[in-house]
């Protein structure tokens, strides 16, 4: 009776190679392109699972205090605790960010000249 060697097959120390080797040429290209492959990839799998593992609940935030001006011991303080008598209410509004530069208003086209001012022009020329 023949003995087998014991241990994976040549074909399996092939494939693993083979996968090791793709791994190694991926991780060069991704250092030449100076990037991390690896830790993107890893980075999109875990937050997928953390968005199927995260339970969707709706944050509501109760509204914020009104904002109150007060000038206590002749200094402005704007707080949103009652400060006594003198405080008055603030509207905050919401700004709408940066406007861009309005234009310049163009000035007025020059009137046409007439016969008069174009032989004047003619004349001086």
């Amino acid at each position: 009776m023949k003995q087998y060697q014991s241990g994976i097959s040549l074909i399996a120390v092939a494939v693993i190679m083979g996968v090791l080797g793709g791994a190694a040429a991926f991780a060069l290209i991704s250092m030449r392109q100076e990037r991390n492959l690896f830790a993107e990839g890893l980075n999109k799998v875990s937050a997928k699972a953390a968005q199927a593992a995260a339970p969707v609940v709706a944050s509501v935030t109760p509204p914020a205090a009104p904002m109150r001006k007060c000038v206590i011991n002749g200094k402005t303080i704007v707080s949103n605790t009652e400060c006594g008598e003198k405080g008055k209410v603030i509207e905050i509004h919401d700004s709408r960010g940066i406007e861009a530069p309005k234009e310049p208003p163009k000035p007025p086209p020059a009137a046409m000249p007439g016969p008069k001012d174009r032989a004047i022009e003619q004349a001086t020329r």
